[in-house]
């Protein structure tokens, strides 16, 4: 995956995954798992408000503990009267929604210069591939009775030669 692609799949911006990382001295990886990881991390930091470090210490605990449940306690305080719980299935859906939209729209640019199209035309491309454009020409001329009294002429002449052949 690219940057660009992990950042769209997280639903985060690029910027922010590269200053946060930075924040957490953790090294950006640009693959599945880490954009699920940071989506987590962007979402209990940009809608429930909690600080980078949590953020990041929480979704870590609930990645881990993903494949058994889909409801995941992630933190609670030690009276048991508050916690924060995720619900992977949920999260995993919309992850793989982002997903499935990072890798079909966000296709990966081609090095180099592009290709070069043909500036000439689509006459020009055929004169040059070799096709007879002088035939064409002159049966664009005519009407469209004389085209179609030559093409009948033209079917009789292999009617004729089909029977000879027989």
């Amino acid at each position: 995956m690219t940057a660009r692609q992990t950042a769209i799949a997280a639903g985060a911006d690029l910027k922010w995954i590269v200053n946060s990382a930075a924040l957490l001295g953790k090294r950006v990886r640009y693959d599945r798992q880490q954009a699920k990881w940071w989506g987590l991390v962007s979402l209990l930091t940009g809608q429930l408000g909690l600080s980078l470090k949590a953020a990041a210490a929480l979704s870590t605990v609930a990645l881990r503990a993903g494949s058994s449940s889909s409801r995941v306690t992630a933190g609670a305080d030690t009276s048991g009267s508050a916690s924060l719980i995720v619900d992977l299935a949920r999260y995993d859906s919309i992850f793989l929604g982002n997903l499935s939209r990072a890798l079909v729209h966000e296709l990966p640019r081609r090095r180099g210069r592009p290709p070069r199209r043909g500036t000439k035309g689509a006459v020009a491309n055929a004169q040059h591939y070799g096709v007879d454009l002088d035939l064409i020409r002159s049966a664009i001329r005519r009407t469209p009775a004389e085209r179609l009294a030559l093409l009948e002429t033209n079917a009789a002449f292999v009617r004729d030669m089909r029977r000879a052949t027989a």
